[in-house]
């Protein structure tokens, strides 16, 4: 059976990336490593934003309570810096390799985990929603490595296969493979693979990465990137993005119009739309004159 990212002309073949094989990689493991996904100079742009646009919170979750993982959720609301990313071409034959054609972002995360940050807990990324499993993909992240991820300063965690294992839950206990990726290299996974970040015990390293997660169009995302991101930062994007947004036609879309021409002109009435009362004069007219 060939995979989503394949077509009767053969392997999807993307700026050099083999995405049909990393698709059946993930299909088949749950997860895979580019390496050398961003350059050196697209690390040290998005480094720059993480320190001088981008505000930041703590995170104290997942097991983790330290304090030492500094988190910027809701990035496309704080930094235009990473746009690009969510529509490298690579990217988007992978995401939609995984979940199919109709994606929208999800999450959008900087984090740094500071030195003495203890290791979250395992856990899946798609138990959000409340479908038993087995069921279609749901979700499909990407990891990006700012810093080295090495053991040494905490590196993901993750399980292979484990996204195949519907009849249980992450067991804490398990052995993991500890991913050490050089800085550019990109970890995608599907979202019901076991994994959590590693313990940083290093004296003086930070571990930078950058999280992108997406999701089949029909359901909500954890980040409601409608109402998180302003409509003044809506309208700098490309349509592209703003589509994975969620400004999509979805159905009725706002009233029967394209969502993207509600945010640029502010109309939430469809053109055509009338009072029942002049409704009802058309149709008198329309009575009478067929009488």
């Amino acid at each position: 059976m060939k995979s989503a990212a394949e077509n009767d002309a053969g392997p999807l073949i993307v700026d050099g990336l083999n995405v049909s094989a990393r698709v059946a990689q993930i299909e088949d493991q749950g997860y895979t490593i580019v390496e050398d996904f961003i350059k050196p100079d697209e690390v040290e742009k998005i480094r720059h934003a993480f320190k001088t646009e981008v505000h930041i919170t703590e995170m104290r979750a997942i097991g983790t309570q330290t304090g030492k993982t500094w988190r910027a959720h809701n990035l496309l609301a704080k930094t235009r810096a990473v746009d690009y990313l969510f529509l490298d071409k690579r990217l988007r034959g992978l995401v939609e390799g995984v979940l199919g054609p109709r994606t929208q972002v999800n999450v959008t995360t900087l984090f740094n985990v500071l030195p003495g940050e203890t290791r979250q807990f395992l856990h899946q990324d798609d138990g959000l929603w409340p479908i038993p499993r087995p069921h279609p993909h749901f979700v499909c992240n990407a990891l990006i490595a700012l810093d080295d991820f090495e053991i040494e300063n905490g590196a993901t965690h993750i399980v292979p296969y484990s996204h195949r294992w519907h009849d249980r839950r992450p067991d804490q206990a398990i052995e993991t493979l500890q991913v050490a990726m050089k800085s550019g290299t990109m970890l995608m996974w599907e979202g019901g693979l076991w994994h959590g970040g590693g313990a940083n015990v290093s004296k003086d390293r930070e571990r930078l990465g950058f999280f992108m997660s997406h999701q089949v169009a029909y359901l909500r995302p954890q980040e409601i990137q409608l109402v998180s991101v302003p409509r003044d930062e809506v309208r700098k994007m490309p349509e592209e993005l703003q589509r994975l947004l969620g400004y999509h036609r979805f159905g009725l879309g706002v009233d029967g119009r394209d969502p993207i021409d509600v945010i640029n002109d502010g109309v939430y009435v469809h053109e055509s739309a009338k009072l029942a009362k002049e409704w009802y004069a058309d149709y008198e007219k329309e009575t009478q004159a067929n009488a």
